[in-house]
């Protein structure tokens, strides 16, 4: 039976409206509207919960309409509906306001996942919820530190949709915070169990296996004992999947069986179990593109999108910048155990000129080392003239000296890790961080080098 919720779809495409309207007619009231000029009267003749708009519409198209449509009614979700399947396209919408963006022929999943989102989000940013009740320090995004609209509309959001057991994709550019977001929605959620995070990244299907499901002694060469999987160990609370995007093809339909069926099987166990985990999952990869290559399953891909946030990048959201300033330069003189010290105002304007490739984690690492160059009481600038040219903090370039033949990739890799492994006295989390890498990915390639006899390191 439909929901009170209402959808007005401007599509002209007489089969395309048809195909649409039947799918949404299951779930929600929905008119149907083939002519852009009639949108203002129906907007103004009836509530409308969310707009589904074409692209490509006669008379006006949809990329004119949006802005409008963002200014005259700012609490109506606009889903763009395309026929263009260009990435690109996508982002340029989203960033002037579209709240989504499906490609022509849409799936239904993709179809009514889309609108169920939007009308949560719509939900969420209908109802009052006063700003210190969102960063406040008993809110669960307290943490987060912002000044920026869209994030305290996200938060609204991830607020409501905490309490929910489905999963949650956070999508954004590295250095964004999404760990951090993955922590306030589970505590948001009050799930009595822990918060377990892993990275997905450099893990092998068996790897993956053993990692989140566990195993039992003797299934296996070197299982001498009993292994608890994440999955176990977050029993009652949340997994937090990072770079969900690198995940093997083989491991997503483990990962799509655990979402679906709420089972999991331990190596060397007969009988499944069941899970009681919820979870939430995180990439900084475009997995619409991934999905496009075949690299990751489009079941799951819907099912992970139960509920979907993402993170913009601190280049969109300038009015953060002198609040995160302020936090890590109060954090930063607190470590050091320095005096507090003044902020120059060519700081601020240096930092508004500059992309941050590397967002807000950049921005930290950036204060931290203005604060350590310090002297007086004002923050050193010379960190933050490197930005003039747009190169960000400098690192040194090392030289690598060569000999006659060419060493090959593998050679070299097995050097570095040699190296690594040599500076941090064998201990690998410390030498996953040296190089860069995530501690599961070093593990796997040391298992599968037959652990590297180089250097006296085993």
């Amino acid at each position: 039976m439909p929901t009170s919720a209402t959808v007005l779809l401007l599509e002209d495409d007489p089969m395309v409206q048809r195909v649409m309207s039947a799918v949404l007619r299951n779930r929600f009231d929905v008119v149907p509207l083939d002519d852009p000029r009639g949108l203002g009267a129906e907007l103004a003749a009836r509530p409308v919960d969310v707009l589904l708009l074409d692209l490509g519409l006669p008379h006006i198209d949809g990329e004119t309409l949006l802005p409008a449509l963002n200014r005259d009614h700012p609490h109506l979700p606009v889903i763009i509906v395309s026929g263009i399947g260009d990435a690109a396209t996508a982002m340029r919408l989203v960033k002037q306001g579209a709240f989504d963006y499906l490609v022509k022929p849409v799936e239904a999943a993709a179809l009514l996942g889309a609108v169920e989102r939007a009308l949560t989000f719509r939900r969420a940013n209908t109802v009052p919820v006063a700003r210190q009740d969102l960063i406040g320090p008993q809110s669960p995004f307290g943490r987060m530190v912002t000044a920026s609209p869209s994030m305290f509309a996200l938060f609204g959001y991830l607020q409501s949709v905490a309490p929910s057991p489905g999963p949650v994709l956070i999508t954004g550019e590295t250095g964004t915070g999404k760990e951090l977001v993955a922590r306030a929605v589970h505590e948001a959620s009050h799930r009595p169990g822990p918060f377990v995070a892993c990275n997905m990244g450099g893990l092998d299907d068996t790897l993956f296996t053993d990692t989140l499901f566990g195993h039992v002694r003797g299934s296996f060469t070197g299982a001498v004992g009993d292994r608890q999987g994440l999955v176990e160990r977050a029993a009652g609370g949340t997994l937090f999947l990072d770079e969900i995007g690198d995940l093997p093809v083989a491991s997503q339909v483990k990962l799509l069986r655990l979402l679906q069926e709420g089972e999991y099987q331990p190596v060397g166990v007969d009988l499944p179990r069941r899970a009681d985990v919820r979870i939430l999952a995180a990439t900084s990869l475009d997995l619409e593109q991934r999905l496009a290559d075949g690299r990751f399953r489009r079941d799951l891909f819907y099912r992970l999108c139960g509920h979907r946030a993402h993170l913009p990048p601190l280049r969109d959201r300038p009015e953060d910048l002198p609040v995160l300033i302020a936090h890590f330069l109060a954090q930063s003189t607190r470590v050091l155990g320095l005096r507090p010290l003044r902020i120059p105002t060519r700081v601020l304007d240096l930092c508004r000129g500059y992309a941050f490739p590397g967002n807000v984690r950049e921005l930290q690492a950036l204060v931290h080392d203005a604060v350590s160059r310090s002297s007086g009481g004002s923050l050193s600038l010379e960190p933050f003239r490197r930005l003039e040219s747009g190169q960000g903090p400098s690192l040194p370039s090392p030289t690598l000296q060569f000999p006659t033949r060419l060493p090959t990739l593998e050679e070299v890799t097995q050097q570095l890790v040699a190296e690594a492994l040599r500076r941090s006295d064998g201990n690998r989390a410390a030498a996953a961080r040296l190089l860069g890498i995530s501690r599961q990915a070093l593990h796997q390639r040391l298992q599968r080098d037959g652990q590297y006899k180089l250097t006296g390191q085993q």
